[in-house]
């Protein structure tokens, strides 16, 4: 049994997260878990380059977060780095990588989006008492994609990824300050259309059980909740249901982006993508044909940290 401290840094397109922790009596304990939002995603409508500041603020929080990791007595050989979309768009992944390695002597390993949503699953599918008789579905809505599992307690029988997220798909529809609902409508449709060419081994599902994890689906938990405090831990677990995405889709489309900062439970940081968040978990629904999903806030970094440690 592994009782070292070990931890995992996720490298997403919309923000950048770090889980630490150790063993403790047979289960993981995490000890550290951080989240910042820093838009590498940008990237997806800047030539698929990252933008310099962009990556320099990237690259800080980075070191932050590692420099936390090690406080707690994570060696170097204890941290592993895992980076998703963006960094497997960018044409200049490389440089990012290593200015990384400059500042930290550790790599970045850009992983496929079926090794995300397989590692994914490894961190959220075991957090809840499912029937084992349902299909489970897991879905994680990141900045430039969302990965789609579906299978068993135990065992995976399909992955995919489809090449949406709440970034890329807020560039493309929603950059005005409101959204016209006709506007919303070509955005849904557009989702609608990926997922039904992506995702054919997830059609005619029997009554599955669902998980959506992703920071936009927590913050979405939160408006629901009219949490005061963003306390990710207190929201998992919770539901979001179809008719929940419903009215926060028509509030968040009514607002200016300065007035989607106000909503109570709402991180100001995902004011601008929230909107996007929203359009593919309801679609998601939607396709899967539930009514709603459970939250989970143990995604790809926690799937990292297990592998680590069990």
């Amino acid at each position: 049994m592994n009782n070292k401290i070990k931890a995992a840094v996720d490298i997403g397109s919309n923000s950048i997260k770090m889980r630490a922790g150790k063993i403790n009596n047979g289960k993981i304990e995490v000890l550290r878990d951080m989240t910042e939002v820093v838009r590498l995603g940008k990237c997806f409508v800047n030539n698929n380059f990252i933008p310099d500041e962009i990556m320099n603020n990237a690259v800080r929080v980075i070191c932050g977060m590692i420099g936390q990791a090690r406080a707690l007595g994570a060696g170097s050989g204890d941290i592993k780095l895992v980076g998703t979309m963006a960094l497997r768009m960018a044409e200049n992944s490389g440089e990012f990588i290593n200015r990384v390695k400059a500042k930290t002597g550790l790599e970045i390993n850009i992983i496929s989006g079926e090794e995300e949503a397989r590692l994914s699953w490894r961190g959220a599918a075991a957090d809840f008492d499912f029937n084992n008789n349902n299909d489970l579905v897991m879905f994680d809505t990141g900045g430039g994609s969302t990965e789609f599992v579906v299978g068993d307690i135990n065992n995976i029988r399909h992955i995919q990824s489809v090449p949406v997220g709440a970034v890329s798909l807020s560039e493309k529809f929603f950059k005005s300050e409101t959204v016209k609902p006709e506007v919303f409508n070509e955005a849904e449709n557009y989702v609608a259309e990926l997922l039904n060419l992506n995702l054919e081994n997830f059609k005619n599902l029997n009554s599955p059980d669902v998980i959506g994890l992703g920071g936009g689906v927590v913050a979405m938990a939160s408006v629901k909740n009219a949490c005061e405090i963003f306390i990710p831990t207190v929201l998992h677990g919770s539901l979001l249901t179809q008719k929940d995405l419903s009215r926060q889709i028509k509030l968040y489309a009514s607002l200016s982006l300065s007035e989607r900062q106000n909503i109570v439970g709402l991180p100001p940081s995902r004011a601008d993508v929230i909107l996007g968040s929203a359009c593919i978990v309801l679609c998601a629904l939607k396709f899967l044909g539930v009514n709603f999903c459970r939250v989970s806030i143990n995604g790809l970094r926690h799937g990292v940290l297990t592998e680590m440690l069990l």
